[in-house]
């Protein structure tokens, strides 16, 4: 796999290297320098194989909460969307008022560049902390890649749905009661705001060499991730 394509890898996690000021959109290893990164406090990793558990997230994390409710939405008349409405809850008419939403700018993938984008930013950071090797990190990175491109068009798309799950993030935790004013409100907060225009300022030089449907090289699996499974 040549440096373009491995960049384009890295491109995944963009959206977490302008939250964290210091790393670099292109690196490897998410930060340039050879101090190893702390992801005990924030996300209780602490080894290799706590990585590996982690990674699960891919698949299972934070967009299977709205995952219904962008498919619905994709499939729904508005009738059909108005009948369904009246018989949700609090907090589940909250994630779907928040889908019929961001439906526009992020499609039926949702949130789940979010889980994606993560994923990324981790296996960069395993690879800073000596816990997977760069052929480790690539093949892993090509996983996060095939699920990219079958839920998303276009960078946009993906952009847009990493940043509606910052969002979501941001609020989840929220009672029923106050998750639809927050979520409506959290677009426009001052933090956000910082990422996205952050991101903007990036994207342009960053992404103009590499199209979404850029060619990917094939990796073979590497044996050293042993019984690791991942599709």
């Amino acid at each position: 796999m040549d440096e373009v394509q491995q960049h384009w890898l890295y491109a995944l996690s963009a959206p977490m290297v302008s939250i964290n000021p210091g790393a670099g959109y292109l690196e490897p290893a998410f930060y340039a320098g050879p101090s190893p990164i702390d992801l005990d406090g924030s996300w209780g990793i602490n080894d290799r194989d706590q990585l590996f558990g982690m990674l699960s997230l891919a698949d299972n994390g934070h967009a299977r909460h709205l995952n219904e409710a962008y498919h619905q939405w994709a499939r729904c008349l508005p009738s059909e969307w108005s009948r369904l409405r009246q018989d949700l809850g609090q907090r589940e008419f909250a994630l779907y008022e928040f889908a019929s939403r961001t439906f526009g700018v992020c499609g039926v993938g949702g949130i789940r560049a979010w889980d994606l984008g993560r994923m990324g930013f981790l296996l960069r950071c395993g690879l800073r902390n000596q816990w997977i090797d760069l052929s480790e990190s690539l093949w892993l990175h090509s996983r996060l890649a095939l699920r990219a491109r079958h839920h998303y068009d276009n960078w946009d798309t993906y952009l847009n749905g990493f940043l509606a799950g910052y969002t979501f993030w941001k609020c989840e935790r929220l009672p029923a009661e106050q998750l639809h004013r927050a979520l409506a409100l959290q677009t426009a907060c001052e933090s956000t705001q910082l990422v996205v225009r952050t991101l903007a300022k990036a994207a342009a030089s960053l992404l103009e060499p590499l199209p979404w449907d850029l060619p990917l090289d094939p990796l073979p699996r590497p044996d050293s991730l042993g019984v690791f499974e991942w599709q």
